[in-house]
């Protein structure tokens, strides 16, 4: 399976770069966005997470595949300082102080949560303004904002659904509630956890089609797949983890799942 393969006029339709992102020809210039070296995650005896090294370049879309409970999860909440870590995180050369996570929002180092976590009781336009804060406190800067009517540009379903509450939606639209929350916050790093996590096919597929377009407008994405072959389609890189431990970073293209992927493809033709 080779990877970025697009999907025909999928990106041909996209809306204007978001804030913030890189253009693509800037991606191998720059240096890394973020940098994590020898992180690791436990909860009690539980190690989680066992001194994982990887990095993200700006523009760049990076894959971290594994099975269930290789400490994917856990590793993207140490990177967003949702929960306690050791090591060495730096985000565009600045160290981060691990475990805060307000620090890495104000820095851009957002994450779009497994299972969305929503409010459910609030509108969809007050779940997207809280992505806002990082970068403005005000509600009223928030709506006056272009970041604020860009969103609507990528999503626009969601423009009409505004007043909605987010609990009655299903759990595609709230999805696309949670990567517009992501993007408003104006990401430099956007962590993306299991995004189509019971999902069906046809909505899978629709998120993927938005995922590949913000790759290709430059927004620098650390994506977290359970399945390799979705996510090597649209990743530059791959990180392996397996048991806590990140067992590879290379090219998607040079990735043992793609090439799994091309020798399954070749002997179904």
């Amino acid at each position: 399976m080779a990877p970025r393969t697009g999907r025909g006029s999928a990106s041909s339709a996209a809306p204007p770069a978001p804030a913030g992102v890189a253009r693509q020809s800037d991606r191998q210039q720059a240096g890394p966005a973020l940098d994590v070296v020898g992180v690791s995650v436990t909860y009690g005896k539980f190690i989680a997470v066992e001194h994982a090294s990887f990095s993200v370049h700006t523009g760049e879309c990076v894959a971290m595949v594994g099975p269930n409970g290789s400490g994917k999860s856990s590793l993207g909440m140490a990177v967003a300082g949702l929960v306690p870590a050791r090591g060495s995180i730096r985000v565009d050369g600045k160290q981060a102080p691990l475990g805060d996570a307000e620090w890495m929002a104000r820095h851009g180092v957002i994450l779009v949560p497994e299972r969305r976590q929503l409010f459910p009781d609030m509108s969809v336009e007050d779940n997207i303004l809280l992505g806002c804060y990082p970068w403005t406190h005000s509600l009223r800067t928030a709506r006056r904002s272009a970041t604020f009517e860009e969103i609507y540009t990528w999503f626009p379903a969601l423009a009409s659904r505004r007043k909605q509450l987010a609990g009655t939606m299903s759990g595609g639209e709230q999805q696309m509630v949670a990567l517009a929350r992501g993007l408003a916050s104006r990401p430099r790093v956007l962590i993306i956890d299991e995004p189509c996590l019971g999902l069906a096919e046809a909505i899978s597929v629709r998120v993927y089609e938005l995922l590949e377009q913000l790759t290709e407008k430059g927004q620098t994405v650390l994506l977290i797949e359970e399945d390799p072959y979705r996510a090597l389609r649209i990743s530059h890189r791959v990180v392996q983890v397996e048991r806590g431990l990140t067992r590879a970073v290379e090219p998607a293209a040079a990735s043992p799942v793609a090439d799994e992927g091309s020798a399954a493809g070749e002997g179904d033709q």
